[in-house]
């Protein structure tokens, strides 16, 4: 009986999962240079020197708009945000952490330090420094639309 009600849960989970009106996806690409031309084709594998670009796409799959969406995409290790690399048609505000998600701020980055002489200043964060990279849309996610959220990382 036990194992009927844990597979029981599971297939519940399942649907509900499947019911759910927001589904997400996260693919990756390849960018390379052919002929002068930028080609991007999915990713298999990278070798350091690699341009990725990541795609993340967001459905609402509901009869209600959904909004408060917060969409966040991790720069792996042993990779490098690409300054100005992040887009979408979205209007939506842009921000990046350099602490794994503990805190997020809008570009520039900046971050205190202490000098050699005691004295803290500010100074600006390379983009190589960010762990993950957000956008929070200003509008709703319709029912049926699609949005797509992009941003380039170089593998070290």
């Amino acid at each position: 009986m036990k194992l009927f009600f844990s597979t029981l849960m599971l297939l519940m989970s399942a649907v509900v999962w499947a019911d759910a009106p927001l589904s997400s996806q996260m693919d990756s690409y390849l960018v390379t240079n052919k002929d002068g031309k930028e080609v991007v084709e999915e990713a298999e594998q990278a070798s350091p020197g690699d341009i990725v670009e990541y795609r993340l796409t967001y459905t609402n799959n509901g009869d209600q708009p959904l909004s408060g969406l917060v969409i966040t995409g991790p720069v792996p290790a042993n990779t490098v945000y690409l300054k100005d690399s992040a887009a979408t048609q979205v209007s939506a505000d842009f921000t990046v952490s350099i602490d794994n998600g503990d805190s997020f701020q809008a570009e520039p980055v900046t971050k205190t330090v202490t000098g050699e002489n005691g004295q803290s200043k500010n100074v600006e964060v390379s983009p190589s420094d960010y762990t993950q990279v957000r956008w929070q849309p200003k509008g709703s996610l319709q029912p049926d639309q699609v949005q797509e959220y992009r941003y380039r990382v170089r593998v070290q």
